[in-house]
């Protein structure tokens, strides 16, 4: 930001993407009185955030009241989190390096069921990236990773919901919102994880685009009309 002296600036993300966005918004509001997750200031100058089939928990007034759900936060600062027991780190590499190899032979054939509505979007450039990132390194410490994570803050904690929100403090995201959501999406009730998103609070913008889990990539037109009306 102070290279190019934003005075504002919009996060946007896909899937875990989305999620990591809704993150940074939260931290980067961390003014005042406010705590980041990372314990430091944000600049205040996020005004709009985009989510694109964001991954991450998303919780209904009955399921907050029914879980007693607290927040992360709270769990972290009273030390209640669930005590950490991965499986042992030989099982876990092997599990991991086992997932991989079963799916690297479909690559593109996953891809295409997660671009519904224009399959040929899928093209050799995308599915030739995909498979050279899964022989990174670092890539078999991402497949073990959820063994490992604590429990996500939610986004009702990270954006501000009426119910199940932030803890008194917490620093979380409570400007406009776009869900620019791939109704069709085969990995989970797209549309309800939409109208979830939509229930948190006020301010937060519903646009259901027929496309699967990467709306942006599957139908970038679509997305960037819808982005653009928003803004």
């Amino acid at each position: 930001i102070p290279k190019y002296q934003w005075k504002s600036f919009v996060l946007g993300g896909n899937s875990i993407g989305g999620y990591s966005s809704m993150a940074v918004a939260a931290n980067d509001s961390a003014t005042g009185k406010h705590v980041s997750s990372s314990g430091t200031t944000g600049t205040g100058r996020c005004n709009g955030l985009v989510l694109m089939n964001a991954a991450g928990p998303v919780k209904t007034p009955d399921e907050v009241s029914a879980e007693q759900l607290r927040s992360v936060a709270y769990d972290t600062s009273t030390d209640s989190l669930p005590l950490c027991k991965p499986p042992p780190r030989p099982l876990s590499r092997a599990f991991g390096n086992g997932l991989l190899v079963y799916l690297r032979p479909q690559i593109q054939s996953i891809c295409k069921s997660l671009y519904p509505t224009n399959p040929d979007a899928v093209d050799s450039a995308l599915c030739a990236d995909i498979k050279r990132d899964s022989f990174d390194p670092g890539a078999i410490h991402v497949m073990m990773s959820g063994a490992k994570l604590p429990p996500p803050r939610t986004a009702n904690e990270l954006l501000s919901a009426d119910f199940g929100g932030p803890e008194p403090g917490e620093s979380s995201f409570d400007g406009p919102v776009l869900v620019a959501q791939g109704v069709l999406d085969p990995l989970n009730d797209s549309r309800d994880r939409m109208n979830r998103f939509g229930a948190l609070r006020d301010n937060i913008t519903m646009d259901p685009i027929e496309a699967g889990h990467c709306p942006h990539d599957e139908l970038p037109e679509q997305v960037a009309e819808s982005i653009q009306r928003w803004i």
